[in-house]
């Protein structure tokens, strides 16, 4: 008999008759039950190995582990032991299994299960239903719908268990629901009770769990519950269904007033759907001064202007009543003015003055006022402030003064560490006077310097985009001529040579059949080598006895190359393929520039034709060249013969200054060598113009660019640089410095070189440095330090230089105040420019313009403050919303800082742009603070 029902068992579980199941197992016998509990651990072994079907899992069974093999028959197993396992707990243990249980399935139907367990006593049921409800960790787990199905058939009273609340509420409903007695009223307590329930709404009416807690529940325990919840904390999420709750069953002000001080808890620092309940609860109870006075200040404290401005009206008309209370609020008057918003702020300095007559202890009003925009604090500072005046004194901009003299520097300083322009250039010019006065100390020193440990960290790379590469390498070549062999993909394959010529495949002939002959030789003794088990497999023995001599020989001459004893010696190993590394290809035209300037340099020391002196090296810290020093420098290489490089002759020139000077060009004339007639034009001419840069606009869809439309609004703009190409000046080098480049460069390396490489031409070093900068990809590697050298550099500034400042005052903030405050020392700095693309950076890209305010402040109490003027006039034209576009506090704050500095330098005129605002009808903050915008610069009233 107990074979007969193991087996009968058996057959329905593989045959995945669950009505079967349910309808039998709770038939069974006790022995019965014994009988297949004992059998249990081999059906699910059995089971384990069992393939299962694609269709028992609905997709694809690929991968599954032996664990997953069991979920198909999950349900089925789950039914059979808690049917048969002996004890509650056994049996929970057995439901909970991980085989049963995993994560990609779906919880089981519980209906099956509960008629499974039905022959059991009502007792073991409820147990079984309690120990399982303890188990909810979630109410997603897998369990959730057996646990209340257990709990609901056996009549069992829930375990008190804050996760089962949770679950059971986010369960699907059931009418007439046994446990609703039992866990409704723990929803106040149980953790994540709120989370499950914040979908529920009041309108068009109650939804289920509202309007079963307030018909079902006590009205008085209703209030307590969400008082006290609104006291534990929680997110607005948590909060929300409470804070429905409350409303729907609405207190009275008698039932308020019991609980006014939890309330007055819940204002500064309950989330705000919480505090707006909180403080209605609080206006409809009768307040002493001291409840009154905590409650307002509690309203101010808050970040959220609409609760802010609850509490400042309030207080108006308690003030109404009671002016002589103001000294009471006084702290929330000045919680106010450090508000972010301009309206809270605006009202409270209102609120201030109207009654201002009772106030008898000015001093923290005073001292709130710091806080306050100066267009904001003016009034209370004249109504306040005895002998206050509202005369601005600014700051004192940096004086302009000419940089020192170059310095002098010795070969033992310099590279190979990470320097300056400055003392790149110093070294350069002590190493090419060394070469020509003193070789042999020279090399000494240079020894000493660059070690031979450099040589295969330098040599390997194919390129050298750091100008520290080619210093070290004009330094080992004085050390050791000759010694580089090139990078590692031009040197000679050292192999040991064959003794005899091979000999052709039959069929091959020539030198393509000689090649391809040796070219499969080489492949298959490549094979061979990094896979030696072919020896047994390929029948080497087969092959005429010429190939396998030849194959042969090829495998040993691959596992032993030839390698000459030094690498670096000239003598002593090979020719190298022609080779170079200079690769210009990407490379700003700056970069590329300086690097031919340092190839040049480095293929003159291998030739032997260093000139005597570098005619580029500065005179002044920088990057000017005095035009005297130059013609004298020029007769220095007369003298010795040699003539001066090119582009060390064009850089040069890039250094002097820009203005003709015809009494040079006649002394230049005078001068031997070939390039005194290029400087003697030079001189003649002048420097060609500054660059006229064009900022063109584009708008990045991702998969396509096109023009920006300036009546849409979109931050993903590029700024295209650009600029007329200047009149050549012969000199192939730097036609290419000053002509704009075709496409976006990605090599800035040298960036810290340029203005001392242009100190005369400060817009040209800005275009180039400007390229790419407001771009779809990322932001070129540009720095502060960039801005601090085009600040010092001298010549005109236009739309490049102004795009930079713009940029860094953006991402940089008081960091560009310095530059900005030199630029405007030395009247350099592009104002009006600067304003227009600062606007534009707001509107059009995803640099945040109102993150340069506090800047343009601080630069306009130090001194620049008409300079601060004029960046904001043009930029509040650009930056200001259009029609149909929403206004933003950015916006406001632009403002209010337009009306300081117009009241600081007295400026008049009318903006346009803010007119237009200002006539909008409305009292929104941005129209109030143009409005007096306007007021101010035309003197309206």
């Amino acid at each position: 008999m107990t074979s007969d029902i193991r087996a009968e068992i058996r057959n329905l579980v593989f045959g995945r008759d669950v009505e079967g199941l349910a309808s039998r197992l709770p038939a069974l016998t006790d022995a019965e039950r014994a009988a297949v509990a004992a059998e249990l651990p081999g059906l699910l072994a059995e089971l384990r190995e069992s393939p299962l079907p694609v269709a028992a899992v609905g997709w694809d069974a690929f991968g599954r582990t032996g664990d997953d093999q069991v979920a198909g028959w999950s349900e089925l197993l789950m039914m059979v032991g808690a049917a048969t396992v002996p004890g509650p707990a056994g049996a929970v243990t057995w439901l909970m299994k991980r085989d049963l249980n995993p994560r990609w399935a779906g919880a089981p139907d519980p209906r099956p299960l509960v008629r499974a367990v039905s022959g059991r006593p009502a007792a073991w049921r409820a147990d079984l239903a309690v120990r399982l409800a303890r188990r909810v960790r979630r109410p997603d787990d897998r369990v959730v719908p057996l646990a209340l199905s257990l709990l609901r058939a056996a009549e069992a009273a829930p375990p008190d268990h804050e996760p089962l609340v949770a679950a059971w509420l986010s369960a699907t409903t059931v009418d007439a629901d046994p446990l609703t007695p039992h866990l409704l009223a723990k929803i106040f307590d149980a953790a994540g009770a709120g989370r499950a329930l914040a979908g529920e709404s009041l309108t068009p009416r109650p939804s289920h769990w509202l309007g079963l807690a307030a018909r079902t529940l006590p009205r008085e325990q209703v209030i307590t519950g969400c008082v006290s919840r609104f006291l534990r904390g929680g997110d607005t999420q948590d909060l929300r269904f409470f804070v429905r709750l409350h409303t729907l069953v609405a207190p009275t002000p008698e039932e308020s007033a019991v609980r006014l001080r939890d309330y007055l808890r819940l204002l500064p620092v309950a989330p705000g759907p919480v505090a707006d309940l909180a403080w209605r609860q609080v206006c409809r109870a009768r307040l002493d001064p001291a409840d009154a006075a905590e409650a307002v200040e509690a309203m101010t404290f808050r970040q959220e202007a609409k609760l802010a401005v609850k509490g400042l009206t309030w207080l108006d008309r308690d003030l109404a009543r009671h002016p002589e209370r103001i000294a009471d609020h006084v702290t929330a008057l000045t919680n106010a003015y450090a508000h972010a918003s301009h309206e809270v702020r605006d009202r409270a300095v209102t609120l201030t003055l109207k009654h201002a007559d009772h106030l008898t202890d000015p001093a923290p009003i005073l001292e709130g006022a710091e806080l306050l925009p100066a267009s904001s604090a003016r009034p209370l500072l004249e109504r306040f402030a005895e002998g206050w005046t509202s005369e601005f004194t600014p700051g004192r901009l940096p004086d302009v003064t000419v940089p020192g003299p170059f310095p002098v520097a010795g070969p033992q300083s310099g590279p190979p560490v990470e320097t300056g322009w400055i003392e790149v250039e110093a070294w350069l010019a002590a190493v090419v006077r060394e070469a020509h006065t003193n070789p042999d100390l020279l090399r000494e020193t240079l020894a000493r310097r660059f070690g031979e440990d450099l040589r295969p960290v330098l040599y390997d790379p194919p390129t050298w985009q750091s100008p520290r590469d080619w210093c070290t390498a004009l330094a080992r070549e004085l050390v050791n001529p000759g010694e580089d062999p090139g990078p590692q993909g031009h040197r000679p394959s050292y192999r040991r040579p064959f003794a005899e010529e091979r000999r052709a495949a039959p069929g091959l002939s020539g030198d393509l059949g000689q090649a391809l002959y040796d070219g499969m030789l080489n492949l298959a003794a490549t094979a061979f080598r990094l896979f030696p088990g072919l020896r047994t497999v390929v029948p080497l023995h087969e092959l005429p006895d010429h190939v396998q001599e030849e194959f042969l020989r090829t495998v040993d001459a691959q596992a032993e190359p030839y390698e000459p004893d030094d690498p670096y010696d000239p003598e002593g190993r090979p020719a190298s393929a022609p080779w170079n590394r200079l690769h210009v290809r990407g490379c700003a035209r700056p970069h590329a520039f300086l690097l031919s300037r340092l190839d040049e340099l480095l293929r003159a020391a291998k030739a032997g034709a260093l000139p005597p002196v570098l005619l580029a090296t500065p005179t002044r810290a920088d990057g000017h060249l005095d035009p005297g020093t130059l013609l004298d420098r020029l007769a220095e290489c007369a003298d010795s013969g040699r003539e001066p490089l090119a582009l060390d002759v064009a850089q040069a020139l890039l250094r002097l200054p820009p203005d003709p000077a015809p009494d040079l060009a006649e002394r230049a004339k005078a001068t031997a060598p070939a390039a005194a007639a290029v400087v003697a034009r030079w001189f003649e001419r002048g420097a060609p113009p500054p660059p006229e840069v064009e900022l063109t606009w584009t708008l990045n869809l991702g998969s396509r660019v096109v023009p920006y439309d300036e009546h849409v609004l979109d931050q993903r703009g590029i700024a295209n640089v650009s600029w007329k190409p200047v009149e050549p000046t012969g000199l192939d080098a730097l036609d290419a410095l000053l002509a704009p480049p075709g496409t976006r460069s990605f090599r800035h390396e040298s960036r810290d070189f340029w203005p001392g490489m242009t100190p005369h031409h400060r817009e040209l070093a800005a275009a180039h440095l400007a390229i790419g900068l407001i771009d779809r990809f990322d932001p070129p590697d540009v720095g502060i330090d960039d801005l601090r050298e085009l600040a010092r550099a001298e010549g005109p500034s236009g739309p490049a230089t102004a795009l930079v400042l713009a940029y860094f005052l953006t991402v940089q903030g008081d960091d560009a105040v310095p530059p900005l405050l030199l630029l405007a020392a030395g009247n350099a700095l592009p104002a009006a420019e600067t304003g227009r693309l600062l606007g534009l950076l707001g509107r059009r890209t995803r640099y945040e313009a109102d993150s340069a305010l506090p800047s343009l402040e601080l630069a306009a109490r130090q001194g620049a403050h008409a300079e601060v003027w004029t960046i904001l006039r043009h930029f509040l034209a650009v930056f200001l919303p259009r029609t149909g576009e929403r206004a933003r506090r950015p916006h406001t704050d632009a403002v209010l800082l337009a009306i300081d500095v117009a009241m600081w330098t007295g400026a008049r005129g009318e903006i346009p742009e803010v007119a237009a605002q200002a006539g909008k009808p409305g009292s929104t903050s941005l129209t109030r603070a143009c409005r007096t915008l306007h007021q101010l610069l035309t003197g309206e009233v």
